[in-house]
């Protein structure tokens, strides 16, 4: 068997002299038969003749994605279609009395009782009076029962009292925040696929080491969102006259709930056998999200300006004047950044070269089986203990590593933290210009441009020759960048289709955007649990692979949008 990913060079020696007798390069495709003929031209000269021949020819693995693109399509335009045709109004009614003739009946009913129905309108014109007081009361007690706040996302009232006034600026708040929860919601279901196998394809997994796939694109956008909705979340707390007290400690109990639950609920160490001390992962997806987000949102708390988002600040330099304000918290994650320098490149690690970014095992020519991951790796084993970081890293597959190795470790935490801050910063451009379109994505637009090119310059527009490679594992500066890069283009078309010109409403994403810690946590709990997984026919398959991930990945949604309907919200 041999690998189908990448183009192999297949060099046959001679067993005298170890000489070279031919070399072949050639792409394999999945699941087809080869024979390597090798023939003697002449003896004299030693020729050599070296031949592939398919024997069976490999399977097109891609044909599964088309069929299931095109599926989803057919749903898409059946569901748009039927949108276009219930805008009719006799089909509209036609529709709703075939649903609901029981409430068509009661309404027609209801005409015939008109005259003492208008009695019972006089008569509570005056009992209204006496019990306003009363009702104004319980309806403020509803509206603050039914707020709702998840990982920094801004404050929406679901119960808005009778003034017409209050009720449109609530749709107008829940209008122009929906392009976040589209966005964290796009970010969760990709997340969600790709854990679930990506139907085995390989660009549906994460590297092994340098490089990007689209697994690698997801947990990076899920802690970008994270931060832009702190912005707007405090921001509007603040404005509402919560002191800052009390939000730290709000701050707090999230981040220790997050973690707790990361460290309890969704641990991968479960593999191992009972979860004990001597096993357990400390680190982790939501505990590295837990941490974040207590850095981010108490540095945006602690540092915070009046005046700064509204714009009555006066700076020296207008082109900034949305950084400027905000100048304590980008020096504190500069000097993060500067701490990650300094550990990357300068910590000894025993036995490893200096500032080594590899993948330790067969790679580099074996000449460091033991250093995988470098520093970051060494402050994780020498800190936390091998037993209780990931056992399991990518780097495995194709460099044979044997040491364990976390990517979501202590030190590619730094890197997260800046990830999420180029988010808040994004949720500050959104407050500093608000309602001001086109401001808002001319300055998304300038972000992605910086963060593109100081990405082309620590990788040298390279995959492997950079000063500082892409690399998920590590949480690279420059992944950070590229992926921020690529964060503010997205964010900027979601904006532009949900918000500005609102020819989208976000859905599907939108649903599970609403209850992203429900769908996360709920995925990876019932992974293994029918109807989410089942035995299959042919293990081998990646249209039976694609079939049962795609359809636990829709379960997810739909359960979602069921939530939704039922305003069922599980918050931190």
């Amino acid at each position: 068997m041999v690998d189908t990913q990448h183009p192999l060079t297949l060099l046959l020696n001679g067993s005298v002299g170890d000489r070279e007798v031919c070399k072949i390069q050639y792409h394999f495709g999945e699941f087809g038969n080869y024979s390597l003929v090798v023939k003697t031209l002449s003896a004299s000269t030693k020729t050599v003749s070296c031949d592939l021949v398919i024997n069976e020819g490999p399977i097109n693995s891609y044909l599964p994605i088309l069929f299931a693109f095109l599926v989803y399509m057919g749903i898409l335009a059946i569901l748009i279609v039927g949108r276009l045709f219930m805008k009719i109004d006799p089909v509209r009614n036609w529709v709703y009395k075939k649903m609901n003739h029981r409430e068509t009946d009661r309404l027609i009913n209801s005409v015939e009782c008109g005259a003492s129905a208008n009695i019972i309108a006089i008569w509570w014109s005056h009992e209204g009076a006496r019990s306003s007081k009363w009702g104004n009361k319980r309806k403020r007690k509803m509206g603050r029962t039914k707020t709702n706040t998840e990982l920094g996302s801004p404050n929406t009232t679901d119960s808005i009292n009778g003034d017409p006034t209050l009720r449109l600026r609530s749709t107008a708040s829940r209008q122009r925040l929906r392009f976040l929860d589209t966005f964290r919601g796009l970010s969760l279901i990709i997340m969600v696929f790709v854990n679930y196998g990506g139907g085995k394809y390989w660009f549906f997994k994460h590297e092994s080491w340098n490089g990007l796939t689209v697994a690698d694109l997801v947990f990076p956008w899920f802690v970008f969102i994270m931060g832009t909705s702190i912005s707007l979340s405090l921001s509007s707390m603040l404005r509402r006259g919560s002191s800052k007290q009390k939000l730290l400690g709000k701050i707090l109990w999230r981040s220790f709930l997050l973690i707790l639950l990361g460290i309890i609920v969704v641990n991968p160490n479960y593999c191992l056998g009972p979860l004990s001390w001597d096993n357990v992962r400390i680190p982790g997806v939501l505990q590295r999200l837990g941490f974040t987000y207590l850095v981010v949102a108490a540095l945006e708390l602690l540092f915070t300006r009046a005046g700064a988002e509204s714009g009555t600040l006066e700076t020296p330099c207008p082109a900034l004047q949305d950084i400027l304000p905000y100048w304590p918290q980008w020096i504190f994650i500069l000097m993060l950044e500067v701490i990650w320098l300094c550990l990357t490149f300068l910590l000894p690690v025993p036995g490893c070269p200096r500032g080594y970014l590899g993948p330790g095992g067969i790679g580099d020519f074996g000449n460091y089986p033991n250093c995988t991951g470098g520093a970051a790796g060494y402050i994780d084993r020498l800190l936390l203990g091998e037993k209780h970081i990931y056992q399991h890293p990518s780097s495995s597959v194709i460099y044979q590593t044997t040491m364990p190795y976390d990517p979501e470790g202590i030190l590619g935490t730094i890197n997260t933290i800046l990830m999420a801050f180029l988010g808040l910063q994004a949720g500050k451009i959104i407050l500093f210009y608000k309602d001001q379109h086109k401001q808002i994505m001319s300055r998304f637009v300038i972000w992605s441009i910086v963060m593109g090119i100081i990405s082309a310059i620590l990788t040298k527009c390279s995959k492997e020759e950079g000063f500082i490679p892409i690399n998920k594992n590590l949480w690279s500066i420059s992944y950070v960048t590229t992926m921020s890069c690529f964060a503010f283009i997205l964010l900027l078309l979601i904006y532009y289709l949900v918000d500005v010109k609102r020819l989208w409403s976000g859905a599907p994403f939108f649903y599970p955007g609403m209850n992203s810690i429900l769908v996360y946590i709920g995925h990876e709990v019932f992974e293994n649990y029918f109807p989410f997984k089942w035995k299959m026919q042919d293990s081998q398959s990646h249209a039976e692979h694609l079939t049962q991930n795609l359809t636990a990945t829709t379960l997810w949604v739909i359960i979602s949008y069921l939530l939704y309907r039922k305003r069922i919200f599980w918050k931190i």
